[in-house]
Order: structure tokens, then sequence, then C-alpha cells
């Protein structure tokens, strides 16, 4: 990724897996990101840094990321005993 979000993401400790743009649905255009934490405790503390980094506070006003960072759904998973992620 060239916009640099995945970079931020790194730096305050969030963990890529996969990044995606979803290409149908009523939720468009919106962006997806799957990451891994320890725990949900990671969770929150790399989400608090990651919404206070001034880097972000910039990308965020991208015109390119109109209507895409105003709403934030999150769904919380867990790997199975056999998952390879």
């Amino acid at each position: 990724n060239d916009a640099g979000e995945i970079d931020i993401f790194r730096n305050v400790g969030l963990d890529p897996v996969f990044f995606g743009q979803s290409l149908a649905g009523s939720l468009m255009p919106n962006l997806v990101y799957m990451l891994g934490f320890k725990d949900m405790a990671a969770r929150d503390e790399s989400w608090q840094r990651f919404s206070s980094d001034p880097d972000w506070a910039v990308l965020r006003k991208n015109t390119r990321y109109a209507d895409t960072v105003s709403t934030i759904t999150d769904i919380i998973l867990s790997p199975s005993p056999v998952s390879q992620i």
C-alpha cells in the first residue's frame, strides 16, 4: 500500500494480516482491515495510539478516503484450532 496507513498501523503496534476494499454492498465505499492482537488490552492500546497519531490525522483528511473513515464497524474474530492465520 502506498497511501501510508500500513506504515502507521505498524508504527503504533497494529499487526496487519489483510487489507481490502469492498466491491459490493450497502456500506460502500469502505476499506477492510484484518489485524492481529495478543489480547483485547493490546488491541485497545494500539487503536488509541493509532487514533491519536499525527500522521493518521493528516492522512484521514485525504480526499482519497472520502466517506471511508467516518464509520468503524468492529468484528472480533478468534482463530479456530485449524486456522493458518
